[in-house]
């Protein structure tokens, strides 16, 4: 253990400099897209919201670009507001236009498959599906179910906010920390998600079986008597 955290730290020593002069270059860039006024908010919002269409980049990759370009409070709201208007339209493509529509892009055994293992109609579950990476067509996938727009609609953008919300706080710490710490934070990072990738099958099961408890706890309150009046 201590050997692997010595080359850890000769690795961030010796990426110093480098990282430094490619912070310094990306820091000249940064402020040349933020001096273009309303239209960098503008297109980051628009290509966030087309890359839950098309997916060509991750959106937690993008949460990091914005917290990195505007901060961590515009970039937040930036990118929320991106991810609120690219999964409406997802969500609506799925329910009104369905499968025949997303038989063109998708490969149908793919369909097929995701909707026979995706038949859920509670928000809960969505949510906790979508704190982690999945596929872009289970997106599609929960807006051909059954499950109301006005519950899984938020859901998805409780579960996403997560990565989005981690993702600007790297990028916003990108644009502030010094070299050594940036990749600190990186190694960090990298480290972290490795784990939770790994592992995220037994943390769904488990938030799951929690927050089901926890539902039914909150259910069992409001249905309480209210006891009987004082004497």
């Amino acid at each position: 253990m201590f050997l692997l955290l010595a080359a850890v730290g000769l690795l961030i020593w010796w990426l110093t400099e480098p990282v430094s002069d490619a912070l310094a270059a990306a820091g000249d860039i940064r402020a040349w897209i933020i001096s273009t006024g309303p239209m960098a908010p503008i297109a980051y919002v628009t290509f966030f919201a087309a890359q839950i269409l098309i997916a060509p980049l991750p959106g937690s990759f993008l949460a990091v670009l914005g917290g990195y370009l505007f901060g961590f409070g515009a970039g937040l709201f930036l990118s929320l507001l991106g991810l609120a208007i690219g999964a409406s339209l997802v969500l609506l493509i799925g329910r009104k236009l369905g499968r025949p529509l997303l038989e063109r892009f998708f490969d149908r055994s793919d369909l097929i498959r995701w909707e026979r293992k995706l038949r859920l109609r509670s928000p809960l579950i969505w949510f906790v599906l979508f704190l982690f990476p999945v596929p872009d067509v289970v997106m599609y996938v929960a807006g051909m179910g059954t499950t109301p727009l006005r519950w899984l609609l938020p859901a998805i953008l409780l579960g996403r906010s997560l990565g989005i919300f981690i993702g600007i706080t790297v990028g916003n710490a990108t644009a502030k920390w010094p070299a050594e710490w940036v990749l600190a934070q990186w190694v960090l990072l990298l480290l972290l998600g490795g784990l939770a990738y790994r592992f995220q099958r037994p943390i769904r099961y488990y938030l799951l079986v929690n927050l089901r408890r926890l539902r039914r706890t909150a259910r069992g309150m409001f249905r309480a008597p209210l006891g009987s009046p004082a004497d």
